[in-house]
């Protein structure tokens, strides 16, 4: 039986891989642009890829019980 997930769930997972795309090709950017404002950018949307995949866990903890 295969378990339906949540249209929740599903977009955070969604949001979860563009900021993971995001912040592999700000990563690459990196190496060229070491500027402060580059590395704000970057730790920001690392903090945000973060604080989405917290969630998640607890959308999954929610869905399994």
């Amino acid at each position: 039986m295969v378990k339906k997930k949540s249209k929740a769930l599903r977009k955070l997972e969604d949001h979860h891989d563009y900021l993971n795309r995001k912040v592999a090709e700000l990563t690459e950017d990196r190496k060229k642009d070491r500027s402060s404002e580059s590395k704000a950018i970057l730790m920001r949307l690392k903090k945000t890829k973060l604080a989405i995949k917290d969630a998640i866990n607890r959308a999954k903890r929610t869905l399994t019980k």
